[in-house]
């Protein structure tokens, strides 16, 4: 973070030390910016690299997931921030935190499930950046499963709009329904 200004948690940490996933809530919702060209292509290329994380959880590949997780971490740490200035600078720096550290967990986690839960904290901030910033170009697929985590839902991002879950890989692959096609 950048010294001078403070930066919130986007999501909670229980008793146990284990993150829980966070709904977007209506301040993740906040009208879209115009940002730099640049920010826009760098954000793509995160999302390319999500993609590649996302389709290894839907195999149940957690070596994957972890390797993925690493492209993941060192795309992101690339975005150049300064392209964006004051309530879009915080804002996008709230979700990096966000996104840093359950990428981060999910590079040392080898327990799928609960590379699942950090994804779907990855996924909620990643979703907000997208709606905030956008990205040029884009036509994805923002999808839902509403029996992952014991019946509480659970998002994530596709370029098809088959579904392929995430959350449950194999086991239920197609559980799940399109909530918004992101142009």
């Amino acid at each position: 973070p950048m010294a001078g200004h403070q930066h919130g948690e986007g999501n909670s940490i229980d008793k146990n030390d284990k993150m829980v996933p966070k709904l977007v809530d209506a301040d993740d919702k906040k009208q879209p910016v115009s940002t730099d060209p640049k920010f826009s292509q760098q954000l793509a290329t995160v999302l390319t690299t999500y993609l590649t994380m996302k389709d290894a959880l839907v195999a149940s590949d957690a070596k994957t997931a972890n390797q993925e997780s690493k492209n993941f971490s060192s795309v992101l740490k690339k975005i150049d921030m300064n392209l964006l200035k004051g309530e879009a600078h915080i804002n996008w720096m709230e979700k990096l935190n966000v996104m840093g550290k359950a990428s981060a967990a999910i590079q040392t986690e080898n327990d799928l499930e609960k590379q699942r839960a950090l994804f779907s904290d990855l996924t909620n901030a990643l979703y907000a950046s997208i709606k905030m910033y956008s990205v040029n170009g884009l036509h994805a697929y923002y999808q839902y499963c509403p029996m992952a985590f014991d019946n509480k839902g659970a998002y994530w991002l596709s370029l098809d709009k088959e579904i392929s879950n995430p959350y449950f890989g194999e086991q239920m692959l197609r559980c799940g329904e399109t909530k918004e096609d992101l142009k």
